[in-house]
């Protein structure tokens, strides 16, 4: 990250938003930005009160200013890459130079969209059987991506697990000490006072109505 990340982020959005289409981003942003929250957490928790301090509230400012913007960033390209896979499967022009822009992680993604909407046009549009195996991978291999050394003891590597689609998220503020629950995104959280982290909104909304939590709402 550059040495201000915010604001390196926040050029980042704002030259998707200019360009309208998938553009180049550094393969580390994620996880720069996430380094850089931990960091910011760490110096928070530094500080001798940081309730009642100004640095403490301009900490938690910058953490939820950070968070909102990578969400907006990974959102405005999610879009994107829907519109690149309805594009393929349409058959419609399809910038093979947009697609390259992906992520690995993008790519996978990608895939996975290209085999659910040929197995659900299959079910409903042909009346076949639904087998979700469809062409994605042969879609991803289009876009000419580099290959991946297959796992060992396999010829090629294993597919990615499908995983469940993720509910929505807060960031709050922890105002007293939690007992550990389980989240109704199955994870287990212990939680103390003064930690900044980010709950399940069911859950979240639960700690603040009970005065627990304070849910950080912040204009970027």
């Amino acid at each position: 990250m550059a040495a201000d990340p915010l604001e390196k982020l926040r050029q980042t959005l704002l030259d998707m938003h200019h360009s309208g289409r998938l553009s180049e981003i550094e393969p580390g942003l994620y996880e720069g930005a996430r380094a850089y929250v931990e960091k910011l957490k760490a110096d928070y928790y530094s500080l001798q009160n940081p309730l009642e301090s100004r640095s403490g509230s301009l900490l938690i400012e910058e953490i939820g200013s950070v968070t909102e913007t990578v969400q907006e960033i990974f959102s405005i390209r999610t879009r994107q890459i829907l519109d690149l896979a309805f594009q393929q499967i349409e058959g419609q022009y399809f910038d093979r130079e947009e697609a390259r822009k992906m992520l690995p992680a993008e790519r996978v993604m990608y895939g996975q969209i290209i085999d659910a909407i040929e197995g659900c046009r299959e079910a409903l549009v042909r009346g076949e059987e639904c087998s979700f195996g469809g062409s994605g991978a042969a879609a991803v291999e289009a876009i000419e991506e580099p290959e991946v050394p297959p796992a060992a003891g396999s010829g090629r590597p294993a597919p990615a697990a499908p995983r469940p689609a993720p509910s929505p998220y807060a960031l709050v503020h922890i105002r007293s000490d939690v007992e550990s629950f389980m989240g109704v995104d199955g994870k287990v959280y212990v939680l103390k006072q003064g930690d900044i982290v980010t709950l399940p909104e069911n859950n979240a909304d639960v700690l603040c109505e009970h005065d627990i939590a304070l849910n950080i709402r912040l204009n970027k």
